[in-house]
């Protein structure tokens, strides 16, 4: 009975040991996929925050460009001086035209025929209100609004 006793407990204990090995391994893989679950999780949440903060800059940017053309209906005047200090950069180039839409040509015609006579002042249909282009022979300085929050989006995207 002795060697009963014996076998029933090497195999009882060979039992337990394969048991707590195949346990091991159990939690080890449930261990994995929920490391994995994490990690995909993670970056799934990293993802989403990039996303919400470019939207949320788009939507920003978008917010300026209405505000700025608002400010620009309202204030007739606004055009006209951001084409002034414009033309301030360019006052030693000769052959200077500053192109305006319809809806400013008037008004910045007037005021920077007071200023400067030399310029040139041109209507062009291409150009919303607000929007200005000085050209020279030597240079070309865009005052377009979409340009200009255009350049204000790629640097904020580091583009």
């Amino acid at each position: 009975m002795n060697i009963e006793k014996e076998a029933f407990e090497q195999g009882y204990a060979e039992g337990e040991r394969i048991g707590k090995q195949m346990g091991e391994k159990m939690i080890e893989t449930v261990v994995k996929r929920y490391d994995n679950s994490v990690a995909q999780l993670a970056e799934s949440h990293k993802q989403l925050v990039e996303s919400m903060e470019e939207q949320t800059v788009r939507l920003a940017l978008e917010i300026a460009r209405k505000i700025v053309q608002r400010e620009l209906t309202m204030d007739q005047d606004l055009v006209a001086a951001l084409a002034s200090v414009a033309l301030k950069r360019v006052s030693g180039h000769q052959d200077i035209t500053l192109r305006v839409s319809r809806h400013d040509f008037g008004r910045v015609r007037v005021v920077v025929g007071n200023v400067n006579p030399a310029v040139t002042v041109k209507d062009d249909a291409s150009l919303e209100r607000g929007d200005f282009v000085v050209e020279t022979g030597q240079t070309f300085l865009d005052g377009r609004v979409s340009t200009q929050i255009d350049a204000l989006g790629k640097a904020l995207f580091d583009e």
